[in-house]
C-alpha cells in the first residue's frame, strides 16, 4: 500500500524590512511531530538571529519562494504585501496577524485572490482572544517606554516615570484592562508610580481585581470618574481592545484642556478612523516625534512590538503553537473547531467575519 503523503505548511519569509517571523525551530518540531510536512524558504530567521540548520535539524525543509507559497495553507506572521498576495491561488488557506479592518488594499487583495483567510487575532476560545495576548503584553510594556520618553520630549512635562526620593510619584492612567492594559499597569506599577486603570464595567473591574498589580487602583470608567483622573495624570495609556469607525471619542478636545501641561497619551492599540481619540491624529512611525495638541503630546504607535524581533518571535510563536497547529487540522485534515472557525475572514473571495462587513461599508466594498 502507498505510503500517504503528509499534509504541507508553508511558511514564507515575511515581507520587507519585518524582522519577525513565525516560524522557529519548536514551531517547525511540533508541526512534524504532529504529522505535518513544513516547507519554509532560506534565511525566514535570520531577522531574529536563527540559522537555516537550526530550522533543517527541527525537521523543516528549505525550498524556493514559489513552492513555498504554492501549500495549500501559508502561515506567516503578518498579512502579505500586493505583491505577495499576487502568489496566491483560488482555493489556497493562508493565515496570517491580518488586522484587515482598516486596510482596504488588503481586504479588496484577498477577495481577488479567491482564498480562505484566517486571522489570529479572532480566534476566540473561554471568553477571550488567546493569539492577541503576547503582542498585547509586549506592546503594553513598551507603551510605558514610550510614555516614558515623550515625558522627556523638550515640549513634555519633564516627569520621570521611576520612584525618586523625596518626590511624588507620576500618575499614570490606563484606559482598559485587557493584555495592553495588563501588562501597562504592572510594568508602570513596578517603576514606582501611581497606576488607576478603567475598565467598562464593574463585572470587568471585579474579573480583573484578583489579577491586578497590589497597589493598582481599578475603577469603572465613567465620565466623571475619566475627567477625574485625566486632572491628575502624567501618563496617559489607551489600551482600548476595538476602536471602529463608530466608535464614540473618549478623549476629544475638551479633555485636553483639564490634563497638566505637557501630559502624555500614549495609544498603542490605535484602532480604525478617529476611534476613542481623535486629537491624535494618523497612526505614526517608530521614531516620529510626538503629536501636541493643546500642549499635550500624543504618541499613536501600533508596530512597537516590531522593534522587540527577538522578544516577538519568541514569544508569539510558543503561544500560537497549539492554536496554529488546530487551524492545519481544520484546513488540511477536515476537523471542527468552533475557536478557529471564529478566525475565518474570508471565504473564497467572499467576506465572511462580521467585523470586516461591519468595516466593509466604509470602503464601499460589498460583502
Amino acid at each position: 500500500m502507498p505510503r500517504r503523503c503528509a499534509p504541507t505548511v508553508g511558511f514564507p519569509r515575511e515581507s520587507g524590512t519585518e524582522r519577525r517571523t513565525l516560524l522557529t525551530p519548536p514551531l517547525a518540531e511540533a508541526f512534524v511531530d504532529a504529522g505535518f510536512t513544513v516547507v519554509t524558504e532560506p534565511s525566514i530567521g535570520c531577522g531574529v538571529y536563527l540559522t537555516d540548520d537550526d530550522y533543517q535539524q527541527a525537521g523543516a525543509r528549505l525550498a524556493a519562494a514559489e513552492e513555498v507559497w504554492s501549500a495549500p495553507l501559508v502561515l506567516r506572521y503578518k498579512s502579505p504585501n500586493p505583491a505577495d498576495l499576487r502568489r496566491l491561488r483560488p482555493g489556497q488557506h493562508i493565515g496570517a496577524l491580518f488586522h484587515a479592518e482598516g486596510d482596504v488594499d488588503l481586504l479588496t487583495g484577498l477577495l481577488a485572490a479567491k482564498v480562505t483567510a484566517w486571522s489570529y487575532e479572532f480566534v476566540a476560545e473561554d471568553g477571550g482572544f488567546p493569539l492577541g495576548r503576547p503582542g498585547g503584553e509586549i506592546a503594553g510594556t513598551q507603551a510605558v517606554f514610550a510614555g516614558a520618553q515623550a515625558l522627556q520630549h523638550p515640549d513634555g512635562r519633564g516627569t520621570l516615570l521611576a520612584g525618586i526620593r523625596g518626590v511624588a510619584p507620576a500618575s499614570v492612567l490606563v484606559i482598559g484592562n485587557g493584555s495592553v492594559g495588563a501588562a501597562a499597569a504592572r510594568t508602570a506599577a513596578a517603576l514606582g508610580t501611581e497606576v488607576t486603570v478603567l475598565t467598562r464595567t464593574e463585572k470587568s473591574r471585579q474579573d480583573y481585581l484578583p489579577s491586578a498589580t497590589a497597589g493598582v487602583r481599578v475603577l469603572v470608567n465613567t465620565r466623571a470618574t475619566l475627567l477625574a483622573c485625566l486632572r491628575t495624570a502624567d501618563l496617559v495609556i489607551g489600551a482600548v481592545l476595538i476602536s471602529t469607525y463608530d466608535t464614540p471619542p473618549m478623549i476629544d478636545e475638551s479633555h485636553l484642556a483639564v490634563m497638566r501641561p505637557g501630559a502624555v497619551i500614549v495609544d498603542v492599540t490605535c484602532g480604525y478612523g478617529p476611534g476613542y481619540l481623535p486629537t491624535a491624529g494618523p497612526v505614526q512611525r517608530p521614531g516620529d516625534p510626538p503629536h501636541a495638541v493643546r500642549g499635550i503630546l500624543h504618541v499613536k504607535i501600533d508596530t512597537l512590538p516590531a522593534l522587540v524581533p527577538v522578544t516577538a518571535s519568541t514569544a508569539y510563536s510558543a503561544n500560537a503553537a497549539p492554536y496554529l497547529l488546530r487551524l492545519a487540522q481544520v484546513v488540511l485534515q477536515g476537523r471542527h473547531d468552533d475557536a478557529v472557525q471564529a478566525a475565518r475572514i474570508v471565504s473564497d473571495g467572499q467576506l465572511v467575519h462580521p467585523v470586516l462587513r461591519q468595516h466593509a461599508r466604509f470602503y464601499g466594498i460589498t460583502p
